[in-house]
């Protein structure tokens, strides 16, 4: 058990990356790049735009982050996930950024020098690709869909580039995340919306283990101390709020960790030489650092943003964290690296802003203060849901208000009327006929927006893809999911 003398020193505030127009869904740090160059990181938004970001050297004024390149297509769908994909000089292959989204392409941008237009396209997925993962060799890329499938893309060595080896079919939901195994290339980890983590021989593309615990979608995954190749180790997390820990070898659960107040979107693993341990951050805004020894919380930083989507660890051992603030945020435990002045009394100011209570510590220390109210989304059922009225609505807690999220209009019967008039007629919509058709107030000042349903649409899909469409925070997706079962069961 580590002592507290023994505990790694708290993270600070390092840099605020600013250039994005929204949502930053993924941040993903370059752990190939060497030690002689400058850290890069690479950041994906649901402005369409994925980024490359450079740290420079400057003296004696220690470190700054600047944008070094941007990708950007005319109406591209909103990014979700960025990857590097490192060269193979020997081999023949460039160094690639891999970006993936709502389109449902993957698509491989040259790094060094960036250029423009992709090389590859990756095609296959049926819906939003929501993440990916890189072999340390760079020769296999793993992919996550809502379209219920895993894939795995392996280097052909011709002009295709990359080709898909693996379709891995055995979810009953939406894939949130995968993991390769870099010490057993013939293994993946996959992470659903089914609650359940899958392990995958890649061989015979079979499940050898289904790991359950989690009683909501499983978001994120991370193998344990990755610098240990021989420890089998990996922790999950999920909308329940909990984070598992597994031995992908035996199959076995060994503990779970703290918790977090909301959906947990990330997880990465610390390198020893920032510290080691484990953050993991999600909805309620919070990166929370868990010690690599026993497992105890070590420190809670609080991110001035509604949701934390993404959390990557640098070489070096700072993270960085991909805000619904449209911001980056970089924090350290290197004193020689911490913010300047400046910096930290922006990050105090988008504190204040954000309802916080308390006073930042003097030190610029970002630790966790509570919360003027709770961030965490709910359905308000007594005064939102009229179970006898002919109009019924739904309100969401969004942005520290109850927001009107959804009001049901016309459409077939349920519970004792189904069965008493079976022949409802079905309802039109864009020149398709429905079960239902509801109406989904999303803000005051625009008109509903229309949900149309079928009984024997899968839920989920219908409101992540309704989601996706609007722009919507990602916490809407479960609380409509409630809302279709509340007023479509028999």
């Amino acid at each position: 058990m580590a002592s507290t003398s023994e505990r790694p020193p708290a993270f600070r505030l390092s840099a605020v990356l600013s250039g994005h127009t929204n949502d930053v869904r993924c941040v993903i740090a370059e752990t190939s790049r060497p030690p002689t160059k400058s850290p890069r990181l690479a950041s994906a938004s649901r402005d369409g735009t994925a980024r490359l970001w450079l740290q420079e050297e400057k003296g004696a004024a220690g470190t700054q982050w600047r944008e070094s390149y941007r990708w950007c297509e005319e109406d591209r769908a909103y990014e979700n996930a960025v990857a590097f994909v490192p060269p193979d000089v020997e081999g023949g292959r460039n160094g690639y950024l891999a970006t993936a989204g709502a389109d449902s392409l993957i698509q491989l941008y040259p790094l060094d020098p960036p250029q423009s237009e992709p090389a590859f396209k990756l095609t296959g997925h049926a819906h939003n690709v929501c993440a990916l993962d890189v072999s340390a060799d760079g020769s296999k890329i793993a992919s996550a869909s809502w379209d219920m499938t895993a894939r795995v893309w392996e280097w052909t060595g011709t002009e295709e580039g990359y080709a898909c080896d693996k379709v891995l079919v055995d979810h009953e939901a939406a894939v949130w995340d995968v993991l390769l195994l870099q010490k057993e290339p013939d293994l993946l980890l996959t992470a659903a919306a089914d609650n359940r983590v899958r392990l995958f021989d890649l061989a015979t593309a079979q499940v050898r283990y289904t790991f359950k615990g989690h009683t909501g979608p499983v978001r994120a995954l991370a193998k344990l101390l990755p610098e240990d190749l021989d420890c089998a180790l990996f922790a999950s997390a999920s909308n329940d709020g909990t984070i598992m820990i597994w031995n992908y070898q035996s199959g076995d659960s060994i503990t779970s960790l703290g918790s977090h107040d909301s959906y947990i979107y990330s997880l990465t693993s610390l390198p020893t030489v920032g510290g080691g341990g484990l953050a993991s951050a999600g909805e309620d805004g919070i990166v929370k650092l868990w010690n690599e020894d026993d497992g105890e919380l070590d420190q809670e930083i609080l991110v001035p943003a509604l949701s934390v989507w993404s959390v990557t660890a640098l070489p070096n051992g700072d993270i960085a964290c991909a805000c619904s603030d449209n911001l980056i945020w970089v924090f350290t435990r290197d004193a020689t690296r911490c913010a300047d002045q400046a910096t930290i009394t922006e990050y105090e100011d988008k504190l204040e802003l954000h309802s916080a209570r308390e006073e930042l510590p003097a030190d610029g220390s970002p630790n966790r203060r509570p919360r003027a109210s709770p961030s965490a989304p709910a359905i308000n059922d007594e005064s939102a849901l009229e179970a006898g009225g002919q109009e019924q609505q739904v309100k969401l807690w969004h942005e520290h208000e109850w927001q009107e999220m959804g009001e049901m209009v016309e459409g077939p019967p349920t519970g004792e009327a189904a069965g008493k008039n079976k022949e409802q007629p079905r309802m039109e919509f864009d020149g398709q006929e429905y079960d239902f058709v509801f109406s989904i107030d999303v803000a005051d000042d625009t008109p509903p927006l229309p949900l149309p349903y079928n009984r024997d649409s899968d839920p989920r899909s219908v409101a992540s893809t309704f989601v996706q469409t609007h722009a919507l925070p990602d916490s809407y997706v479960e609380r409509i999911v409630d809302f279709i079962h509340a007023h479509t069961r028999p």
